[in-house]
Parts: C-alpha cells; structure tokens; sequence
C-alpha cells in the first residue's frame, strides 16, 4: 500500500495536481531514488564510453545539488522540506530517465555530439520519432522540476526557474570537475 501511495504521489506530481509536500519523508527511499539515479544515469554514459570514475562524478554532482537543495530550503526557512523536497525530484529524474534513456539509445548520439557529418546524419523515422518524444519529456521533466521548487521554496515562476538553473550549473560543473580529476571522461 506504501508503494501504490507513493506512485500515486508521483504520477499526480508529474501531472501538476499535487506538489513536493504530498511525498513521503523517508530518507530510506531518498537513499535508494539516488542510487537508482546514479545507475542509470552512469550506465548510460558508460554505454557510450566514459570510463568508471564517471559514477563517482555523476554521485558528486548530485550531492552537490542537495546540499545546495538544502542551503536554499534553510535560506527560506523551509529545512523542514528537504526529504520530500529531493524525493521528488529525485523520483521524478528517475521516473524520465527510465523512459528517456531507452529512447535515446535508439539514437546515434556519439555521431550527434561529435557532429560529424551533421550534413550527411540521416535519422530514420523511429530515430526522428524518438527525438520528438525525448524532447517533449525532457521538457515536461523540466516544468515538473520547477513546478516542484516553486512549491517547496515557495518562489515566483521566475525565481524557480533561477534556481533550477542555479541546481543545474552546479550538477554540471561538480559532476564534470570530478569526471576530468578522476579521469572519467573517454
């Protein structure tokens, strides 16, 4: 019953009908949406090359997006909301990840990023297909992040917007200065 709450949580969450307070405060299920994060995520890269430290940096950039998560909470006088807070944005990351990330394995993706022959990259239909849907998820993915900050920080459309922005630059920047120092790029 806990595990249909919670999914009903989540889905009404990702549907905007209910926000970060209606999460469960269980910092056990926190621990295990952020490993299930940090595998995907680092299965996916290391799918495409990157060598092994690369989940250490994908764990360091997440750290550093709670740890700013729970400054900006304490900031507005909100600690109270960190578990439920980063449990639904972790679920929530989890949730499209296990959708996007099939999607994007059907995608020549080292040809897209390198850009090679970017004149002569012919998608099929299926890849195009699968672009198209990547793309309206990651940006419902990114409504749903704001949504969930605007609630929990209790800020304007704008000041969530900064601050997922703000959460974003610093998962990149951690996760990328640990990737090179432990020489997890490929």
């Amino acid at each position: 019953m806990r595990l249909r709450g919670f999914l009903a949580s989540l889905f009404d969450l990702c549907r905007f009908r209910r926000g970060p307070e209606d999460m469960p405060w269980a910092p056990g299920l926190l621990v295990a949406l952020l490993a299930g994060c940090v595998v995907i995520q680092s299965a996916f890269e290391a799918h495409y090359g990157a060598k092994p430290a690369i989940v250490v940096a994908v764990l360091a950039g997440w750290l550093a997006v709670l740890g700013l998560l729970k400054i900006l909470l304490r900031g507005r006088g909100k600690p109270e909301r960190f578990v439920q807070t980063a449990t639904a944005l972790a679920s929530v990351t989890l949730l499209f990840d296990i959708i996007v990330y099939p999607l994007a394995l059907l995608l020549p993706l080292q040809q897209i990023l390198a850009r090679e022959a970017a004149a002569d990259l012919a998608l099929s239909g299926a890849q195009t297909l699968a672009m198209f849907v990547i793309g309206i998820l990651s940006v419902w993915e990114l409504c749903v992040w704001i949504g969930t900050l605007r609630r929990s920080l209790e800020l304007t459309l704008a000041g969530a917007v900064l601050m997922f922005l703000l959460l974003l630059i610093v998962n990149r920047l951690v996760a990328g200065v640990v990737a090179v120092a432990l020489g997890g790029l490929a």
